[in-house]
């Protein structure tokens, strides 16, 4: 599998990636995701993707990772818990980065993104958009200076 630098980090990744919305309980569950990921990896995919809205996709994902003895990428999402969800609430946003942590069973997450940071009628993320700012890059910036 081709592996890529991604931007200016040092994380080489898999050209090609695990979708999270369907390692879920909406198709197939835990022993199944598992079945997906092993395979996936033995190609040489080592970058996965969840989120917190993607039904119970990272308590999956945790689960089927639990025991693989391969170096994954893995990346998630700010958004949609806890409910309700308040995007400017930093203390609501560390919250639901804490609790990715414990349902994916890892003790850092290697990608951390904001969930449709600009789609209309989703969530107003920014208290301005120039320059951009909200809580989200604070609670970001947060995690990245804490490593």
């Amino acid at each position: 599998m081709e592996t890529r630098r991604l931007g200016r980090t040092d994380l080489q990744t898999s050209v090609l990636s695990i979708g999270g919305l369907y390692t879920s309980s909406l198709a197939g569950g835990v022993a199944e995701s598992k079945r997906i990921m092993q395979r996936a990896i033995d190609l040489g995919v080592n970058a996965l993707d969840t989120a917190p809205a993607y039904a119970d996709s990272e308590a999956t994902v945790g689960e089927a990772i639990a025991g693989i003895d391969a170096p994954l990428i893995v990346t998630t999402k700010l958004g949609g818990r806890p409910q309700p969800f308040d995007p400017q609430d930093i203390n609501g946003l560390r919250h639901s980065v804490d609790e990715s942590l414990r349902l994916l069973g890892r003790d850092h997450i290697d990608i951390l993104m904001v969930h449709e940071p600009d789609r209309p009628q989703q969530y107003p993320w920014w208290s301005s958009y120039e320059p951009l700012e909200g809580p989200a890059l604070d609670l970001m910036d947060e995690l990245k200076a804490a490593g």
